[in-house]
């Protein structure tokens, strides 16, 4: 067990199942999902979208099996932990940020990016030109 000492740490922004840590932990798990759906023309209509509807959310995601073992030998001279400063602008979709030491940690995130556009605009006025005859006038 070692000591954590900050001085200073800024961080702008934790989201979305993100941790924030100062000292030692056992376990962290951190899982998150999302749709981000980016529109041509910004809409949103209320409770839309599931996340049943697309495969990658309902996946497990592969646990490498670790079959060497490996032997490792610390020797920590200072039991403390020094940190100044640390500045961050953001921290997101199932990361960590800790001063500290852990023993596991399990991270996932699984985003689903969907772009709606309008369509191409060049085809509609292809097709309203050809819907006149000779003489400028529709038919």
């Amino acid at each position: 067990m070692r000591i954590s000492n900050v001085n200073e740490i800024n961080v702008h922004s934790l989201t979305f199942a993100s941790h924030f840590l100062i000292g030692d932990s056992c376990f962290i798990n951190a899982r998150s999902k999302a749709l981000a759906v980016k529109r041509e023309f910004p809409r949103f209509y209320g409770k839309e979208g599931s996340f049943s509807e697309y495969p990658i959310f309902s996946m497990e995601n592969p646990i490498p099996i670790v079959n060497e073992n490996v032997q490792m030998c610390v020797n920590n001279v200072n039991p403390n932990i020094f940190v100044n400063r640390i500045k961050i602008k953001g921290i997101s979709s199932s990361s960590v940020l800790q001063v500290g030491s852990t023993n596991t940690i399990f991270a996932e995130a699984k985003i689903k990016h969907i772009r709606q556009l309008l369509g191409d605009a060049a085809p509609l006025a292809a097709k309203k030109s050809t819907d006149k005859d000779n003489d400028g006038k529709k038919e």
